[in-house]
């Protein structure tokens, strides 16, 4: 009995990493089936972290079953025994390349786990063999605690659709921060958007996020930027009436590292889908004309008022500080400095 039970010990351990994947997947499937089985995944289409319920709709799977022309590692089935999703387990091989065209032509979901792809380790050791296997023996101990990660699939977007084109529509979130004023130090609530990693600034945000920003006492008013030597929608200090630029407000050192005792602190944000940035067209709020986001983003007469100069000695030219005009202090006579 005690050689029998060495030999199957024998034979466990020297079962494939693949077999053992599938195993134990197929084991926590079943267990599942009327409840939820979710899995992490990076969607396809705007590259944000979603979930996936490997058991949604599921009735019975199968391992290894001529499903059609094709034999999926793991097939789910429905409550009428058509097959809802294949579930691929890539180890050293690739999932053969018919196993995706059946699927497509059947409407079959398909999730490749790959239990090579690397998760917990960076750089590379001197036996890359050795990295590898401990990669492997990470994926599989991961999927022994019911811990899985879809390194491929076919699933949608899950996020809202443009009506009119489709497009998964883009996320977009104003965030209220409390800082300390550049010029007198007080603190000051202030709005920064940020959509797909990008920051944006008042001047591109929608009717419904200025609401917002005005909601929470942050004061915007369109002003002219010495830095960027252009008018735009700026944050505006409640007690010394400074603007808080935007180049301020975007530059890494000193959001990370509050330079200057310039401290920032997160308040509250607001987050909504869209406008679509494919087909979408917007609205200057100064300006009243509309313009496609395929074509030039600005506006034309924003770019027509930022190309002048403006200098109080020339008549036809904007002065943006017409009651200082003439004086020692005029920003314009003192060499573009206040």
């Amino acid at each position: 009995m005690e050689c029998i039970e060495s030999m199957a010990g024998t034979r466990r351990t020297n079962t494939s990493p693949h077999e053992q994947a599938l195993a134990i997947l197929e084991k926590h499937i079943t267990d599942h089936i009327g409840k939820s089985f979710e899995a992490d995944a990076v969607c396809n289409e705007c590259g944000e972290a979603m979930s996936i319920d490997l058991v949604d709709r599921a009735i019975s799977v199968k391992r290894n079953r001529q499903v059609g022309s094709v034999r999926p590692d793991l097939s789910i089935f429905d409550s009428e025994g058509i097959p809802i999703r294949f579930i691929e387990i890539v180890d050293s091989h690739k999932p053969q390349s018919n196993v995706h065209e059946y699927a497509l032509a059947h409407n079959v979901e398909v999730v490749e786990i790959h239990l090579n792809a690397r998760r917990q380790f960076f750089g590379e050791r001197a036996n890359r063999a050795l990295d590898a296997s401990l990669v492997v023996k990470t994926r599989l101990e991961d999927l022994k605690k019911k811990i899985v990660h879809i390194d491929a699939h076919t699933q949608l977007c899950e996020r809202l659709r443009c009506d009119e084109c489709g497009s998964p529509l883009p996320k977009r979130i104003v965030t209220i921060h409390v800082k300390d004023c550049w010029k007198c130090g007080q603190n000051v609530n202030v709005a920064v958007g940020s959509k797909e990693g990008e920051t944006f600034f008042p001047d591109d945000f929608t009717g419904e996020e200025l609401t917002f920003a005005e909601a929470n006492e942050v004061i915007l008013d369109r002003r002219f930027s010495a830095t960027e030597r252009r008018k735009y929608l700026a944050n505006v200090c409640a007690f010394c009436d400074q603007i808080q630029g935007n180049w301020f407000l975007d530059n890494p050192f000193l959001v990370c590292c509050g330079a200057d005792g310039r401290f920032r602190l997160h308040k509250t944000e607001r987050e909504e889908f869209g406008p679509c940035d494919t087909c979408a067209k917007r609205l200057c709020l100064h300006h009243d004309e509309y313009f496609d986001y395929t074509g030039d983003r600005q506006c034309p007469e924003c770019v027509r008022e930022s190309e002048r100069v403006m200098c109080p000695n020339v008549s036809e030219r904007d002065c943006f500080y017409p009651g200082r005009c003439g004086d020692v202090g005029c920003y314009f006579l003192n060499g573009g400095r206040k």
